[in-house]
């Protein structure tokens, strides 16, 4: 039996209203929230063959993103960081975003990421990582509504919590576009 512990939930946003996501971290809110800013934006930038994965229920107005590392988590008996594997935090974003309010039903989910950063042949970690958090939404029957995964190039990404609109940039690009 594996034994979950849910760290890495980050609740501060940094004095510009900003919260930096590290990997293997998760960031939810609601209007409920204990915020000195109710609205983020929610970050990662540098975001190679990792997946930022955001569920939203816009009826209810209730969010969440995690920066996944990991297709899956190779069955170890204590995890600490679930939002590290794809094959968990689909999952547990999900029953996260449930407890603050969000209705299953209505959570729809957008991924970033999934690049091959580094061109070589045996180099697949980020077609992994889309393909199992892919597989993990379709488990849970959540429609994803917004992608931007593959490529070769890195990217940064700003989730904007005020009106869930999120964008992204290419590493090379100097500017952010809105998918």
């Amino acid at each position: 039996m594996i034994k979950i512990k849910t760290y890495g939930r980050i609740e501060k946003s940094d004095k510009n209203g900003e919260v930096f996501l590290p990997i293997g971290h998760y960031f939810l809110t609601n209007c409920k929230n204990k915020l000195e800013n109710k609205h983020p934006k929610v970050s990662i930038y540098g975001l190679g063959s990792c997946i930022a994965l955001i569920l939203v229920d816009f009826i209810n107005k209730v969010c969440g993103m995690s920066h996944i590392l990991l297709p899956k988590s190779r069955r170890q008996k204590v995890i600490d960081y679930p939002h590290k594997y794809a094959d968990l935090s689909a999952q547990n974003l999900m029953h996260e975003l449930i407890k603050i309010g969000a209705v299953r039903r209505n959570i729809k989910a957008i991924i970033v990421g999934g690049s091959r950063i580094f061109n070589l042949d045996e180099n697949f970690m980020g077609i992994d990582n889309t393909k199992a958090i892919k597989e993990e939404l379709a488990k849970l029957k959540i429609d994803i509504i917004g992608e931007d995964t593959g490529g070769y190039e890195g990217r940064g990404i700003i989730f904007d919590t005020k009106d869930f609109s999120v964008h992204v940039k290419l590493t090379r690009e100097a500017n952010y576009k809105k998918i």
